[in-house]
């Protein structure tokens, strides 16, 4: 064993350092690549989370132009009344 390690410790030392350069000491580490990985899936997450808020205010915004929606949607965010109707407001 002693021999082997003797015959190869040059190369042993060359790759560990090499190694070191690549994944710490580089422009362009592994660590750094890794946490652009992160980003790139966070974005994601975030970029499909618009989207479906998106949809949903599209859709909102489509509901919005039938008269029916659009009164019952100013009667439950604004409290609004029609002529002869009284509301009550009740606190839980």
């Amino acid at each position: 064993m002693k021999l082997l390690w003797e015959k190869y410790r040059a190369w042993v030392i060359v790759t560990i350092a090499f190694l070191l350069i690549i994944t710490v000491f580089s422009k362009n580490t592994v660590i750094e690549a890794m946490a652009i990985r992160r980003r790139i899936k966070a974005m994601q997450k975030e970029q499909e989370y618009y989207r479906e808020k998106a949809r949903e205010d599209s859709t909102f915004l489509e509901n919005l132009k039938q008269d029916w929606f659009l009164e019952k949607y100013a009667r439950e965010t604004f409290y609004m009344k029609g002529r002869n109707e009284e509301i009550y407001l009740i606190d839980e």
